[in-house]
């Protein structure tokens, strides 16, 4: 997973040290919808944000009812689900459906009743300082220290010379142990939000703090808050390129991703004297699909929440072969994505 190079994001993201009034973008729709299709089942999403993605659900998903992870959620579900491409201006994802860092941390927590400023140079003063969170250089790369001390939906920021310009949503550590971030990102991602687990260049060295504006109830419950709907723009450049899901509360799930394989036990087999058949259908969301039974291979597609693959046969612990669109292709056999039902 590298995410270390300093992405147009960050750079736009200066933009909004100015306080611009009025919104642009350099994307057509056009520009807009070929970069979606271009990067949504690329490895570089798919084994990065998409994985980040998954471990996030799979480790904090106890903590689903509480308001610093609903927070991190909705950041996921515009990231998945959203209409954004990457533009700076007042509003400028409610009423065009781009966004740059300072105003996309200002939406999400707003979606809970926070409200943050939308210029990144002022998020030094939002909350409070998380403290024991610095960095280290160790061996001409450097890494976050003190993680121990964040909470999922603490705010980090970045500064070059003397001012933020940068910030995003703390979401845990993934299954390496890195702390991960999510935000706005225009360098290969279907839309501009994305995630980041590489600290060792850029993104340590300019790290400046972490903020925390989640109340303390708000780490064990809702702490009061309503959630509102995700905001859906009053007119946008990229068009929703998948169903959207509708809003259903706290619960709200998304799409996951072929995770690291794991055993699970064999399915029920068919049954063909009483002409059953069994199908690979998903848990939680959309999973990819693979061209051959490794992790490696190249994604091909994806199976949707509610379709069903009929499934061919059990390949190891680790894969199964199904058919999908009169294709044989491959999915996870983790059973915290997919299943076997027979009918």
């Amino acid at each position: 997973m590298k995410k270390q190079l300093l992405s147009l994001a960050i750079i736009g993201s200066l933009l909004g040290t100015a306080g611009i009034a009025n919104a642009s973008t350099t994307w057509t729709t056009a520009s807009a919808v070929k970069k979606y299709n271009e990067y949504i089942n690329a490895d570089s999403y798919v084994k990065d944000e998409l994985y980040n993605v998954a471990d996030f659900r799979a480790k904090y998903g106890s903590q689903s009812n509480t308001l610093a992870y609903q927070i991190v959620e909705r950041a996921i579900w515009y990231m998945e689900n959203g209409y954004m491409v990457y533009g700076s201006g007042s509003d400028a994802y409610g009423k065009y459906g781009y966004e740059d860092c300072s105003g996309f941390v200002r939406f999400v927590f707003g979606d809970f009743g926070i409200n943050v400023t939308g210029t990144s140079a002022n998020y030094n003063t939002v909350g409070t300082k998380v403290a024991g969170v610095g960095k280290q250089k160790v061996n001409g790369k450097w890494k976050l220290t003190g993680i121990e001390n964040l909470k999922l939906g603490d705010i980090l920021t970045w500064q070059e010379t003397d001012h933020i310009m940068h910030v995003a949503i703390y979401m845990g550590t993934n299954r390496d142990g890195q702390p991960v971030v999510i935000g706005t990102r225009s360098d290969g991602n279907p839309t501009a939000l994305g995630t980041v687990d590489g600290w060792e260049y850029w993104w340590g060295e300019n790290f400046k703090e972490a903020r925390r504006v989640v109340p303390a109830a708000g780490f064990t419950g809702m702490a009061g808050k309503t959630i509102k709907a995700p905001t859906i723009p009053e007119s946008y450049v990229l068009p929703p390129q998948k169903p959207v899901p509708a809003w259903t509360g706290p619960s709200t799930g998304g799409g996951s991703t072929t995770p690291a394989p794991t055993p699970t036990p064999d399915p029920t087999p068919s049954n063909p004297s009483n002409e059953k058949t069994t199908y690979v259908v998903t848990v939680k969301g959309w999973v990819s699909l693979k061209s051959a039974a490794s992790s490696s291979s190249s994604t091909v597609g994806r199976l949707e929440l509610g379709q069903k693959a009929e499934l061919i046969k059990k390949v190891n612990s680790y894969w199964y072969q199904i058919k999908v669109n009169g294709k044989t292709v491959y999915i996870t056999t983790n059973s915290t994505y997919t299943k076997t039902i027979t009918e």
